[in-house]
């Protein structure tokens, strides 16, 4: 079978849906024999950190530099050229006019539950295109069952053309032992809290902060730390942190390097991620397998996502956010346990699974 994979997630600092791309794109090349998956065609309108080697093809080459323009105008012809069996459209987005057959991953439905949590951008040129994007592909992927039930439900498309294939941490997310020298640089010492993601206001920052700052004065020795790079209305969280007169309680990083973030997670009292909604949440179980301890959200799929190993609060709840901090902080029992649930259900998933399911659907919209 020859697949052709969107790897346009793969430009920049990537984040929740490059690491996807990336890890799911490796796992695939890793554990996929050549009898199933005979040649693999990485295509993107920007250069991206893939090697063309063995099986890999990487085609680059564009003329139009915006991923949207790219995919309806030139990457068309380019599929005509190449003759893929299937396309793996990465992030929502597929041409309108090509006749090869393709699956998409729609990661999550914010742009149609949560319009106002996107740019205006985003809102005319992307939501617009999702109901043509599902409709034509053969089968429509999702990191949970609620996003797979959000889909079928707000796109109106068949429930058995949607399959549900989790994410996974990485391997290099596990505990590491030792405090390093990193974190002492960038201004951080335990005992401290940790949010991690893009500054967007889905993640529910401003809200968050307000409820550190609620208890802060009950924990002095504790510092607030935020791992992130700025996204749309990112500086919203900063005026919220400014608000609260903090000050150096309220560590922002900005975007922080994979490599680095095992540790980051490892020494960190508690992950506060009380996102207002998520098609899966990768932090999370990043941050069990390194065994953290975990604050998250009752809605969407992070409760699904956590099955019992994480403090779940109502995320527009500032008070609730509040209390369970406090009970994070003040009670050793309770993290202890959530460390041991959480390293188990994180072991859970894999992205060896994750590439085996998404093989499967190849195959299904491949018609093998």
């Amino acid at each position: 079978m020859i697949v052709g994979y969107d790897a346009t997630t793969l430009v920049g600092c990537t984040s929740g849906v490059g690491g996807y791309t990336r890890r799911l794109l490796d796992a695939l090349i890793a554990s996929t024999p050549e009898d199933d998956l005979l040649r693999l065609l990485v295509f993107s309108n920007r250069a991206v950190p893939v090697a063309p080697e063995g099986r890999v093809e990487v085609y680059t080459r564009a003329r139009v530099p915006f991923r949207s323009l790219w995919m309806q105008l030139e990457l068309p012809r380019l599929l005509r050229t190449l003759r893929p069996d299937v396309v793996h459209f990465t992030n929502y987005l597929a041409p309108l006019t090509t006749e090869v057959p393709y699956v998409v991953s729609f990661h999550d439905m914010t742009l149609r539950l949560l319009p106002h949590l996107h740019t205006l951008k985003k809102r005319v040129l992307t939501a617009s295109l999702l109901p043509r994007v599902a409709r034509r592909a053969r089968l429509v992927l999702t990191p949970s069952e609620s996003s797979r039930d959000d889909v079928v439900r707000l796109l109106g498309i068949d429930a058995g053309r949607v399959r549900v294939i989790p994410y996974a941490p990485g391997e290099e997310f596990r505990a590491v032992e030792a405090p390093a020298q990193t974190l002492v640089s960038r201004g951080i010492r335990p005992p401290y809290l940790l949010h991690v993601g893009t500054l967007e206001p889905r993640k529910n920052l401003p809200r968050v902060l307000r409820a550190f700052a609620r208890i802060a004065g009950r924990f002095p020795e504790v510092t607030f730390v935020v791992a992130g790079p700025p996204g749309w209305d990112g500086g919203a969280a900063r005026r919220t942190a400014a608000r609260a007169g903090l000050g150096p309680r309220i560590v922002f990083l900005g975007y922080v390097p994979e490599s680095e973030m095992p540790r980051l997670y490892s020494h960190a009292t508690a992950l506060v991620y009380p996102s207002l909604y998520e098609g899966f949440g990768l932090p999370v179980v990043e941050a069990m397998a390194c065994g953290a301890p975990v604050l998250s959200s009752l809605s969407s799929s992070l409760a699904e996502i956590a099955a019992g190993a994480a403090v779940l609060v109502d995320p527009q709840n500032e008070a609730a956010i509040a209390a369970a901090m406090a009970a994070l902080l003040s009670d050793p029992a309770l993290r202890a346990e959530l460390r041991e649930k959480g390293r188990m259900r994180a072991a859970s998933y894999t992205w060896r699974r994750t590439a085996e399911a998404t093989l499967q659907a190849y195959r299904e919209a491949a018609g093998r």
